[in-house]
């Protein structure tokens, strides 16, 4: 099944022409109706750290650090879900995975690889579940070619761990519904991407999808399903029957959002997420994009604030980080403020049709990622 984007045109106009700058100047901030807390995560340097956001009355008030992750350099795979966060990353030539769960509020920390030099292992995705970690890398062999290894360790022990050898690149790694879903590319004979399925229970090959060209990255809604993602269109496939939905996008009406560092997934059915737009004031900026309708909305800084605003009462330099508080129907936009390394803020505001400002909250750090609690 194929679906094309008939509100293409119209998402276009509306995300230049809904969100009026005038109209929002004579809109006064709105207080929230329901208390809601979110955990923000801050990066300062290289450390990660993650503070509880508290909304009181209307007013957006920081309060106690919940969790640290110390350095987390800029070079490591961020592992987003919807109720957790992770970083793996080398250094020293020693592997570590740091995670946090924002239901229970609980954190941890594994060295991985420990029977090899990790120096020596190209690691292309991890993802990790609340018993496992599972790892698609790469390795020379003396002698060989390259060594392409799907590694499943456990969370408690990551010494005990199982392999299975795949004939292709590895690409991406998502775990969903007991299974493994792994993309990868022929890089040597076709140039083309296919999605392996695993059986967790057994680590069998289940089978082995051709995608073709340019199938870049994978996704997981809150439903479980996988989002294979293109430039020009995504597949959603079903975990439990692997049955595919494909919905193709016009020319010029791509989302983008294969590039973004932070996303969520909600079920409204939206996908928020950072847009790059080279011709806007602000380069990455806040968007949406409707899986029910495939039409994106893409949030203009310019126009929802105002130039003092925009250049000196919040001073943004761009989105860093995003999020949706279903409860209240905000979005959640952290940003880094310009000319500042380690000083950022969070914004909320109502998505469309309202393009509302409700608050702003200045944070010491860079916002990764927000949860709402």
């Amino acid at each position: 099944m194929k679906t094309y984007n008939f509100v293409a045109c119209f998402v276009l106009a509306l995300s230049f022409v809904a969100c009026d700058k005038s109209t929002n100047e004579q809109q006064e901030e709105t207080s929230t109706n329901i208390a809601v807390d979110y955990t923000v995560f801050l990066k300062t340097n290289d450390n990660v750290n993650a503070v509880i956001v508290r909304d009181n009355e209307g007013n957006l008030a920081t309060e106690s650090e919940v969790v640290s992750l110390g350095n987390i350099p800029t070079s490591a795979i961020k592992i987003k879900s919807v109720n957790g966060l992770g970083y793996f990353y080398t250094a020293n030539c020693e592997a570590a995975l740091q995670w946090y769960n924002s239901e229970n509020q609980t954190s941890g920390s594994v060295r991985l690889f420990n029977d090899l030099n990790a120096c020596d292992v190209s690691v292309a995705s991890v993802t990790y579940n609340e018993d496992n970690v599972f790892a698609a890398y790469e390795v020379d062999l003396a002698g060989k070619d390259k060594h392409y290894v799907v590694r499943v360790s456990s969370l408690d022990n990551p010494s005990a761990f199982s392999e299975v050898i795949i004939d292709n690149k590895p690409v991406d790694i998502v775990e969903s519904s007991g299974k493994l879903f792994v993309l990868t590319l022929n890089e040597f004979v076709s140039n083309e991407y296919h999605l392996l399925v695993i059986d967790l229970s057994t680590l069998d090959e289940m089978v082995n999808v051709d995608l073709g060209y340019d199938a870049l990255r994978l996704f997981k809604n809150d439903s479980g399903e996988i989002i294979v993602s293109y430039p020009e269109l995504h597949t959603i496939i079903d975990p439990m029957t692997l049955d595919k939905v494909y919905t193709t996008y016009w020319e010029d009406t791509a989302p983008g959002f294969i590039s973004t560092q932070d996303y969520h997934i909600g079920n409204d059915g939206k996908f928020y997420f950072q847009k790059y737009m080279p011709n806007a004031a602000i380069k990455e900026v806040p968007a949406t994009y409707d899986f029910n309708r495939n039409g994106t909305v893409v949030y203009l800084f310019e126009n929802f604030l105002s130039d003092s605003e925009l250049n000196v009462k919040y001073n943004i330099a761009g989105t860093t980080a995003i999020a949706y508080d279903d409860k209240n129907n905000y979005m959640l936009i952290g940003y880094q403020k310009r000319g500042a390394n380690n000083e950022g803020g969070v914004l909320r505001i109502t998505p469309s049709p309202d393009f509302k400002l409700i608050d702003n909250i200045d944070v010491s750090g860079i916002p990764q990622t927000i949860f709402v609690n």
